[in-house]
């Protein structure tokens, strides 16, 4: 499966894996967000950590991804952590960052799966 949902801790996970492409995040999110388990939710994180395919979506594909999360933040308390460890898929991040941002959603961009799950427990500042 190249796009994976996980629920632990009250944290909404979605891990893309290998190649995928931008319509295999969205099922994955909303198939998932039927689970009855996500309601009351702290967050999303988004990790783009094991992603290949993140090396040929073009800036518009990010923004229009970014739109679509924001869509939905309500199921996540309107807090996502983006994740991704080098610095192409780290900038990448950034450009989605602002996108949620512009929508209204409370985002940060984190190198490691343990901050942004630390910041999401956190809750908001």
């Amino acid at each position: 499966m190249p796009v994976k949902f996980e629920l632990a801790d009250g944290i909404i996970t979605l891990r893309m894996v290998d190649l995928y492409v931008p319509e295999d995040i969205k099922i994955a999110l909303l198939d998932g967000l039927k689970d009855p388990r996500t309601m009351g939710a702290v967050g999303l994180l988004f990790d783009v950590t094991r992603s290949k395919s993140l090396r040929v979506r073009s800036p518009d594909e990010i923004i229009a991804m970014g739109y679509f999360l924001a869509q939905y933040a309500e199921f996540y308390s309107n807090r996502v952590a983006l994740v991704g460890f080098d610095d192409f898929p780290y900038g990448m991040m950034r450009m989605g960052r602002v996108t949620l941002e512009r929508a209204g959603v409370g985002c940060e961009v984190f190198r490691d799966d343990a901050s942004a799950r630390k910041w999401l427990l956190a809750g908001p500042s």
